[in-house]
């Protein structure tokens, strides 16, 4: 399978394809040159927010997992071009080359103001916390659309805290591992239909934010848990457990 990974010089991105390039010939791309990366397939810099360049990405690749994008809030302005247009032009270029299979990063940020004392699972309504969480609420329905129209498929990984281990107590329920964030992203590429689906990124499958047991159907089975690091974080501050699942970036821009 020819695999075109966007945002691949990023946290997530480098991770990945560092673990399924033996696997898969990959397509890489990111906004920031990145030698390092062509060790692992061919990669070409270019801005997802040029069509252009986009397009020329897609053509001849079997699936696309879109990464790439602001990560995090940011201004209007910023979060419209990079995020917004950006992943507009993603499924334009799947459409124009017959791409059938895209693999999305979404946010826990989409729906970060469901209360924290229910456990949602894929089919909680947009409430996004920020500019970006909205963007992500886009992007979701955007794949819904093309889904409709032009049979691409999408998986739109909600993802939570991607870290090395727990940092604080938010994070027992949304943190995912590298290799559980690896291994959900090879599912979703593998499963044999997935049609617009949504599966939380976290290192569970059921916890007290998010009912994630629709991603056990396609084979996802977290080897990694929280709880392990519990007794580490017991005495951290509590400064990013609120009320709401997005934790404080409900609180940006208040």
């Amino acid at each position: 399978m020819k695999v075109l990974v966007t945002g691949a010089a990023g946290h997530i991105g480098k991770n990945l394809v560092k673990a399924i390039h033996q696997d898969y010939e990959l397509v890489l791309t990111d906004i920031k040159q990145d030698d390092e990366l062509k060790e692992y397939g061919h990669f070409q810099q270019a801005d997802l927010a040029l069509l252009e360049d986009v397009a020329k990405l897609a053509e001849g690749v079997d699936a696309i997992v879109h990464l790439g994008g602001i990560a995090t809030e940011s201004t209007y302005e910023q979060i419209n071009r990079n995020n917004f247009n950006g992943t507009y032009h993603v499924y334009e270029a799947a459409k124009k080359h017959g791409v059938k299979r895209i693999v999305f990063a979404s946010s826990n940020h989409a729906v970060g103001f469901h209360p924290i004392n229910q456990s949602i699972g894929p089919e909680a309504p947009h409430l996004p916390d920020t500019y970006y969480g909205a963007s992500k609420a886009f992007a979701e329905n955007l794949a819904n659309m093309y889904h409709l129209k032009h049979a691409i498929e999408t998986a739109s990984l909600r993802i939570g805290s991607y870290l090395e281990k727990p940092a604080e107590h938010r994070n027992l329920n949304t943190w995912i591992s590298v290799r559980d964030m690896n291994q959900l992203i090879v599912r979703c590429l593998e499963a044999d239909k997935i049609a617009t689906s949504v599966f939380y990124g976290v290192s569970s499958l059921h916890n007290a934010y998010f009912d994630n047991r629709d991603a056990a159907k396609i084979g996802y089975n977290p080897e990694d848990n929280p709880e392990d690091y519990r007794s580490e974080i017991e005495n951290v501050k509590l400064e990013n457990v609120t009320d709401y699942i997005g934790g404080v970036f409900t609180n940006f821009g208040r």
